[in-house]
């Protein structure tokens, strides 16, 4: 029914809108009004292509983190049985290294710590990216169902806000 609406030749318009929600979701309610879809349109293929790069991203993550933690006993076994060198000890001064923290590791730390699951799951679509947020939300929850549904639940609340913000406000994209 929805591509019914579509003009004839704008099947590439929703597939770059789609790719785009998927990947980086901030950008994809911009591009969208920029093609000439309407508030409508805009919401419907924001939050489709947003929840395709949710369970895409979500389920290769899960292959990964599977592969990482099959394969990593015979890293670690590897570097154990290798022979130890020697090395002359170095003078190292007392001061601890403080490891430096960007603001955006320091939000995220803070959302993950103060609001759970759900911090990671709002912040996914505006300021992490999609595939970043949903990796993180796989690998430190492990109540599946949850993740995907407050992953889903926050793609398609954000579309729906910042489409009606692009359209209320009559914001120029780009």
């Amino acid at each position: 029914m929805f591509i019914v609406y579509l003009k004839a030749g704008s099947v590439f318009k929703l597939f770059q809108v789609l790719i785009l929600s998927g990947l980086k979701f901030l950008f994809g309610p911009p591009l969208s009004f920029k093609l000439g879809f309407n508030l409508f349109q805009t919401i419907i293929t924001t939050t489709i292509g947003g929840v395709l790069g949710v369970l895409f991203f979500f389920f290769l993550s899960e292959m990964i983190l599977h592969l990482f933690r099959k394969v990593w006993p015979y890293i670690k076994s590897f570097f154990k049985s290798q022979k130890k060198v020697i090395v002359k000890p170095v003078k190292i001064s007392k001061e601890k290294i403080k490891k430096t923290f960007s603001l955006r590791n320091k939000i995220i730390v803070y959302a993950r710590k103060k609001y759970g699951l759900w911090g990671i799951a709002i912040l996914t679509p505006i300021m992490l990216s999609i595939p970043l947020g949903t990796f993180l939300a796989n690998k430190y929850y492990k109540n599946k169902k949850s993740v995907l549904l407050s992953l889903t639940l926050s793609v398609v609340c954000w579309s729906i806000i910042m489409s009606s913000i692009y359209a209320i406000f009559k914001m120029k994209p780009f």
